[in-house]
């Protein structure tokens, strides 16, 4: 199966879709569990909208997580992350987001990392020396609105200014730059909140969202199972660190270097948020399916299908039998 998607061609990203629904389409047929959710302010307005478990979510999910492979394919491509030109990082990405039943619902932190993707697309372009200014300024713009659908997201900018430093020569005026692209959205929709005086509802969705090791949910087997995927696959990919920018040179060597920077923060987010549980994992998604398809991209394709396959089997009997 891993072979439909080791060449980045255009129509193969319809194999992707399909992909993206067989993991996905359990919600239509089979109770999945909605985890009690702390949504950003416009997450909370969604679900209100179109509901939580409506057929308009169910769809939404699988076409947003898909656009999500898509794009980080796009970014992979684009800036030249791997030796050769694959699906693989967008393939694992919706097999890490699709591996839990409780990760299948439209989860706010899915939403959220739209805009990561978009965050991480200008960060990459800092090493061209053109529209600087206007691009820093996007960086702290989407992370921003990534933290109106999930407020603990705004703690990208850590790793997002990290990554530009890392990137290039940095001036104060980008941690200005950043700031106010990342103040704007907060600013406008409390201004919204605050001309229809319910500037207290606003406020409310940004109290209590920080507590050290403030873990919350019953764990199972399966719960732990996937803690273990992730864990390992982190393992692996931060020791095999320096195998990812071998041979490449020293521009994609630094922007794989920023990836491990949102990696790290990611798992750090985990930690600190309140109310913290398995779908807190979603946090460190985005780059960790970036080095897993790199990793897997490197090994043995007979090894690579058995470890492709494994996954997908777990994702499935999670789902549809256990």
């Amino acid at each position: 199966m891993l072979e439909l998607f080791r060449k980045n061609l255009f129509v193969y990203n319809l194999f992707l879709l399909l992909y993206c629904i067989i993991l996905n389409i359990s919600w239509f047929f089979v109770d999945t569990p909605v985890m009690n959710l702390a949504p950003g302010i416009l997450s909370d307005y969604l679900y209100e909208t179109i509901g939580i478990d409506s057929i308009l979510t169910k769809v939404l999910n699988i076409l947003l997580l898909s656009f999500q492979a898509i794009q980080i394919n796009r970014l992979v491509s684009i800036h030249r992350l791997t030796p050769q030109n694959t699906l693989f990082p967008g393939v694992f990405y919706i097999l890490l987001c699709s591996i839990c039943n409780l990760f299948i619902p439209l989860l706010p932190q899915l939403i959220a990392n739209t805009f990561i993707i978009m965050a991480l697309m200008d960060i990459f372009y800092q090493t061209r020396n053109t529209d600087i200014a206007l691009k820093m300024f996007n960086v702290g713009l989407w992370i921003g609105v990534a933290g109106l659908f999930y407020f603990p997201y705004v703690l990208f900018l850590i790793p997002g200014l990290l990554g530009v430093l890392y990137l290039r020569t940095f001036k104060y005026i980008d941690i200005f730059r950043a700031l106010t692209g990342a103040v704007i959205p907060f600013f406008l929709l409390g201004t919204v909140y605050f001309v229809a005086d319910e500037l207290p509802v606003f406020l409310e969705h940004f109290q209590g969202v920080f507590r050290i090791l403030n873990i919350v949910g019953e764990f199972d087997w399966k719960s732990y199972v996937v803690i273990a995927i992730f864990a390992l696959l982190s393992l692996i990919a931060i020791m095999n660190s320096n195998t990812f920018a071998h041979r490449q040179n020293i521009h994609i060597r630094r922007k794989i270097m920023a990836l491990f920077f949102f990696l790290v923060a990611g798992i750090v987010l985990i930690v600190l948020v309140a109310g913290s549980n398995i779908t807190s994992l979603l946090f460190a998604s985005i780059p960790l399916a970036f080095m897993t398809g790199a990793m897997i991209l490197r090994m043995e394709k007979q090894f690579a299908e058995v470890v492709h396959f494994g996954m997908f089997a777990i994702a499935l009997l999670f789902q549809y039998v256990i």
